[in-house]
């Protein structure tokens, strides 16, 4: 029985060290990555094509933010091919700051302004042996990764839209950027509406994650292992009660008693719990001292409190008859109806928090589910803005349009850039044309086809070559009585195309082209198509189905009717596949290509397709992976109340169960005590959960079922392993 209380404070001490980790990781890396909602007030700058080239906006904002000496941040999520985050921060220093205070650096030094000014010196958790690296961040655990770069760096990868942290010495500070930000605007655009402050404070909204009640879940499973221990050092001293009455027989005093009995057992696995939390400190990358007084502390409480628990059976003790216990009576009714009671309530205390983990874990794998598709959004990147060149004034955008769509592209294709063409159904396009007669399509390419398939009426997946000269159109089939109908319209509407070609594009074209034919695939109905564009559908998470799908090779196709890069960022129809997910080392391995093709001066900027995505994604893998740490925790509680109930349950009716079992009495037939008072217990439990909760809904019952499985699987395995392990001590009479 002993043995079962060193193991019970064994978890009792583990939970605790556990909770000490993931609470001091929690506080460290947010401290880190919220650095800059503590000092400063956020501004956006908005999605316009206005604001779009920062090689125009940049440098207004560095003198906007040295007139007004402030400091400018910004943050941003990259996955790595490895599918790790890293936390990218960029910042911008023309004064003192305080942002670095909420760093500590293992080596190197900070940034200074001049840093932030040009080059690109960086600070990172990672040693990457980079020259340019200037310091070493010290992260707890090192399970994170963060780097901070100078600000302008950003614009490799991210557009000039977005948000930015302002930190000045107050409010004033961030009112004085703002208006001289907007006022140097002004001066350099000319704008017929003029730009003002408030510009910069629209669409701000607070998207903190509330993660800290999550965590919190953790102490309150541990407030509920105390309680259970409690109970079970109460039953350990009724159990010893036959060995307290002898030693009560030496004159020993009641307090020596406690100490004998229990308190020795404490104050040694106090000692060992210290000795072995500060040990494991040391396993601990980049430990911190808040982290070794934490697990300290945190060992102190915890076995105080059970300490303090343990006096309870200290008044047991004071009232034990030493006669009676002499003659080996001693009734154990009143402490297994208090454990009874005890499990009961702590039950459906896991029941009610399992059902909001439950309901926390739902919302976030939905919202992971309806981002699935703009997961792939890591692997791509945009060119954005379109800039006019310094030749358009002497030959025209059809020019630029002709060399991107048919020179660029190709070389694009074969680096695995995926097109789809959704503009007809961006809901500001659905409303200017409600009242369209016609045939609404999307165009792809195979690229497309491979990242996001589509399947035929076969069920076998579609499958087009580049070199197909026919323009190949996908149907579902529930459309194949319109089958004319269809023919006729992708007929008649690429008729203008030759002549476009010719005159506009100044292209030759293509004997094969000129008399084109369509081709059908008919497809299975239903099918969902990821539009890639976030203008889409935003309510159906930017899906489109049962469309006609029109897909475009580079043999199949005009150069003028390839609508590639049209100068709308995100909802730009061609998406660059980028090089290990770096589109700054995208656009250096392009570069050569774009400016022999005379388009380095349209195609400056190659950013990332959607940056809010990536922070959403971001947002809801944390989110879930400290959800999967509560509910972990709640499991060991489960199985720590279930262990403790079982013994309890195995010493009160051992004679009894061990006797039936050497008649041969079979199992379930053996335990039907403990099998009617389970099922005694979970109606009681569930009439108290209906109660407090008002009603039955799935999430409950599922989180019930889910508790019923481990307690009764859990149970069949307590009562084996104390059976064989007690079996031949009741046997001899102990």
């Amino acid at each position: 029985m002993k043995k079962v209380v060193v193991f019970f404070l064994i978890v009792a001490s583990i939970l605790s060290g556990f909770i000490a980790f993931q609470q001091t990781d929690h506080k460290e890396f947010e401290k880190m990555e919220k650095v800059e909602q503590r000092i400063g007030k956020e501004f956006v700058i908005p999605d316009v094509l206005g604001f779009a080239n920062p090689s125009e906006i940049y440098p207004i904002l560095l003198e906007a933010a040295k007139e007004s000496h402030t400091n400018i941040f910004r943050t941003n999520v990259a996955y790595h091919e490895d599918e790790h985050a890293e936390i990218l921060k960029y910042v911008l220093l023309t004064t003192e700051t305080i942002y670095f205070k909420q760093f500590q650096l293992s080596g190197g030094d900070v940034l200074k302004p001049k840093d932030t000014f040009q080059g690109n010196a960086f600070l990172s958790t990672v040693h990457t042996k980079d020259t340019k690296q200037k310091g070493v961040i010290k992260d707890f655990g090192d399970n994170h990764v963060i780097t901070i770069k100078p600000l302008q760096t950003s614009y490799e990868h991210l557009p000039m839209a977005g948000r930015y942290v302002v930190e000045g010495v107050d409010d004033k500070s961030y009112d004085a950027f703002l208006k001289l930000f907007s006022k140097k605007l002004n001066q350099h655009f000319k704008p017929k509406q003029y730009i003002v402050a408030d510009d910069f404070k629209r669409n701000l909204s607070n998207n903190e994650e509330a993660l800290d009640s999550s965590i919190n879940s953790l102490s309150y499973i541990q407030y509920m292992v105390f309680i259970v221990l409690l109970c079970f050092l109460i039953y350990y001293v009724f159990n010893e009660a036959k060995r307290i009455g002898v030693i009560k027989m030496h004159g020993v005093s009641n307090l020596r008693l406690w100490f004998i009995v229990i308190g020795r057992t404490i104050a040694s696995m106090f000692v060992l719990s210290i000795g072995i939390s500060v040990l494991a400190t040391a396993f601990v990358k980049n430990v911190t001292s808040g982290f070794i007084y934490t697990i300290m502390f945190d060992q102190c409480k915890t076995y105080l409190i059970i300490t303090i628990l343990s006096l309870v059976s200290y008044f047991y003790i004071s009232k034990i008859k030493v006669n009676q216990m002499i003659k080996n009576r001693k009734d154990t009714k009143g402490i297994f109806v208090f454990n009874t009671l005890l499990k009961v309530t702590c039950s459906i205390i896991f029941v009610l928090l399992g059902t909001s983990i439950l309901e926390q874990y739902i919302t976030v794998k939905e919202k992971q589910v309806n981002l699935k598709n703009w997961e792939k959004n890591k692997d791509y990147g945009v060119f954005y803005p379109l800039s006019v060149g310094n030749d358009e004034e002497q030959q025209g955008m059809h020019k630029t349009a002709s060399s991107i769509n048919g020179d660029l592209y190709p070389i694009l294709n074969k680096m695995g850039a995926v097109l789809i063409d959704s503009k007809e159904y961006e809901e500001i396009e659905l409303s200017r044309n409600k009242d369209y007669k016609g045939i609404w399509s999307v165009t792809v390419n195979n690229n497309y086809l491979r990242e996001f398939p589509i399947y035929d009426i076969h069920n076998q997946r579609v499958q087009v070559s580049e070199d197909t000269e026919n323009w190949i159109l996908l149907v579902p089939e529930k459309y194949q009585n319109r089958e004319k109908e269809i023919l006729r319209f992708f007929e008649e509407r690429r008729k203008p195309a030759i002549e476009y070609e010719e005159k506009r594009m100044h292209r030759e074209v293509p004997n094969h082209l000129r008399n084109r034919k369509i081709d059908i695939i008919w497809i299975k109905n239903n099918q969902e198509i990821f539009s890639f564009n976030p203008d889409v559908y935003k309510s159906d998470n930017n899906k489109i189905r049962d469309e006609i799908i029109e897909v475009m090779t580079e043999k199949n196709s005009f150069v003028g009717e390839r609508d590639l890069i049209l100068g709308g960022g995100a909802n730009d129809p061609l998406k660059i596949k980028l090089i290990k997910r770096d589109a700054g080392l995208t656009y250096k391995t392009l570069e050569p290509e774009l400016k022999r093709l005379g388009l380095d001066d349209n195609l400056r900027y190659l950013v990332t397709v959607d940056q809010y995505i990536s922070k959403d994604i971001y947002n809801l893998q944390k989110t879930m992976k400290i959800l999967l740490t509560v509910t972990s925790g709640l499991i060991v509680g489960i199985l720590f109340l279930v262990t403790q109930n079982i013994i309890v349950y195995f010493n009160k009716n051992q004679q009894k169960i061990v006797v039936h079992r050497l008649f041969g009495v079979d199992f379930f037939r053996t335990y039907k005590g403990y099998m009617l008072q389970f099922v005694l217990m979970w109606i009681v439990q569930l009439s108290i959960c209906f109660i407090v909760k008002k009603e039955f809904d799935l999430k409950l019952l599922t989180v019930v079922a889910m508790l019923i499985l481990i307690e009764f699987t859990a149970s069949i395995i307590a009562l084996i392993t104390m059976e064989r392990r007690n079996k031949k001590t009741v046997i001899k009479g102990g």
